[in-house]
């Protein structure tokens, strides 16, 4: 009898190789050794090594998107300080990973997104999950008045997290939280009320 593979699996093994070393740097040959699978068995799941990373992508996008509406539905702070604590969660997992895998949609956005569609779209419909996420707490606080209502919830919400994603390549770089450390302090001076 045959073992079956779980596709859950392969997509987390993905999510590893990719954030790790980038999109054009693995080939499927990586992927089937890190996950142990037979090549017939990869393209059971999959039609192609862009179909895995669209796959790889959906599943983390979605895993994200569903723990940050998690997080903000069992904080108990004011709307400005959950978003502070949740970006200052965020370094500190940056700064324990030692700045070495950041986010995948950004990694791959910032790789391949000008030059593949499919995986650009992706990424990108994550990330507008994600900003949604961010636009109610926003919202919640600027109808508080601790955030700035002079820019809609979802303009703030997109400076708030592209700003991070600079902030992430940046750090690649330098591989210190000195950059981040100053995007924080800026940043919440900047959206308060």
């Amino acid at each position: 009898m045959g073992y079956k593979y779980n596709k859950e699996d392969i997509l987390n093994v993905g999510y590893d190789v990719f954030r790790r070393n980038g999109y054009h740097n693995v080939g499927i040959n990586q992927i089937l050794k890190e996950s142990g699978i037979p090549k017939g068995s990869f393209y059971n799941f999959f039609e192609s090594k862009e179909d895995f990373a669209q796959q790889v992508i959906e599943q983390y996008g979605e895993n994200n998107r569903c723990w940050m509406k998690d997080y903000f539905e069992e904080c108990t702070l004011s709307a400005l300080e959950c978003l502070k604590s949740f970006y200052a969660l965020m370094i500190n997992l940056n700064e324990k990973d030692d700045y070495s895998g950041g986010c995948l949609v950004n990694n791959m956005s910032v790789e391949v997104g000008r030059q593949n569609d499919v995986i650009a779209s992706e990424a990108n419909q994550h990330f507008i999950g994600w900003l949604n996420v961010l636009a109610s707490v926003v919202s919640k606080g600027q109808e508080n008045n601790e955030i700035t209502s002079e820019f809609s919830a979802l303009e703030i919400a997109e400076y708030l997290h592209a700003g991070f994603y600079g902030v992430l390549s940046r750090t690649k770089v330098t591989r210190n939280r000195v950059y981040m450390d100053t995007w924080f302090e800026m940043t919440f001076k900047l959206i308060g009320a």
